[in-house]
């Protein structure tokens, strides 16, 4: 035994809580973890309420998938010696999870203690926390998630615990949790509720899979989403506008080129923005519409664009609104507004 590890194990004898490690974990049958690989995330967590999800700042920094057993670290924000010492202590496969309180100040882990990993066989390491050489990092095939990236460096100074429960992205991971990680994320597993979990999983995995079919085939039934929202109470009005539109039902003058001739229409309402002609004679869509608008509407000349038919009834928009125009008609509206009140 060697000196260092005989002197540990002698303090062992003591609590000394925050500096404290617990070599020996319970590990999940490795059939069970296996049993997620390919299984994706989302529709893990979808299974468990969406409760047991690392929040979104816990980001994959290159494309592995991960998959094992948590190896758990508590350290000091910006210290990186207990993670040192898991990473010579955990057992190939397990997932190495540190706890760096989310301070981005320094990273905890670069390039070289990511080799090591790899060369141990350790299944992946999460970080919440921050790491740096990310470049390198992109390019292994260990699973690496962090919560930021800096060049600055780490403390050796401790404290720290190994494998005591620890908070992680917003959700408490104990040693031994089955992770799972993919690019949208990670979700942690009690051991104890795995067996029922996969049977779920993959029940959802093989629902979606049908669904993609019936997507495929504009088969895909939708009639739950009209139903829900009958169910919430939603209403459903045609427009939802940021300004105001009146219902006038008043005669309007389409004056037709230069000359005296004209067409007659219904103003059936009108806003600053436009007005809805009733008119018995087609109007050509994307036309530009010169409109005389009796007193009852202001008493002016307009030019509108058509913009939609719907039987009889055409959508128009104004067009190059002077202010002063835009004014009168905004009297107009207020007043007919009131006028219907009554």
């Amino acid at each position: 035994m060697g000196l260092i590890s005989k002197k540990i194990k002698e303090r062992s004898i003591m609590s000394n809580v925050g500096l404290r490690i617990f070599s020996q974990i319970s590990r999940p049958p490795k059939a069970l973890i296996d049993g997620f690989t390919g299984i994706p995330v989302a529709n893990i967590a979808d299974n468990m309420n969406r409760m047991s999800c690392m929040d979104a700042k816990i980001r994959p920094i290159n494309n592995s998938p991960l998959l094992g057993p948590a190896f758990t670290v508590k350290s000091r924000p910006g210290d990186n010696l207990m993670l040192h010492r898991a990473l010579d202590l955990a057992e190939p496969g397990d997932i190495v999870v540190v706890d760096a309180q989310g301070d981005l100040t320094n990273s905890i882990m670069g390039e070289l203690m990511a080799l090591w990993a790899k060369q141990r066989g350790i299944g992946g390491i999460i970080i919440d926390g921050a790491i740096r050489d990310v470049g390198a990092l992109r390019k292994m095939d260990l699973p690496i998630y962090a919560a930021g990236v800096t060049p600055a460096g780490p403390y050796k100074d401790g404290p720290g615990e190994i494998n005591v429960a620890i908070a992680c992205g917003g959700v408490v991971v104990h040693p031994g949790d089955i992770l799972v990680g993919d690019e949208d994320g990670i979700v942690v597993i009690r051991p104890c509720d795995a067996e029922e979990l996969l049977e779920k999983s993959r029940a959802k995995s093989r629902a979606e899979s049908q669904i993609m079919k019936e997507i495929a085939n504009m088969s895909w039934d939708r009639t739950w989403v009209e139903r829900t929202l009958v169910e919430l109470g939603a209403v459903v009005e045609k427009e939802n506008r940021s300004f105001r539109r009146a219902d006038v039902n008043e005669p309007v003058t389409i004056l037709l080129d230069e000359s005296d001739q004209h067409m007659d229409a219904i103003a059936i309402n009108i806003s600053i923005k436009g007005i809805l002609l009733q008119s018995e004679s087609p109007l050509e869509l994307n036309s530009l519409l010169r409109l005389y608008l009796p007193k009852e509407l202001g008493n002016i000349n307009v030019v509108a664009r058509v913009l939609w038919q719907q039987s009889n009834n055409f959508g128009c928009n104004f067009v190059d609104m002077s202010e002063d125009l835009r004014e009168i008609l905004d009297q107009v509206v207020y007043f007919h507004l009131q006028r219907n009140q009554d």
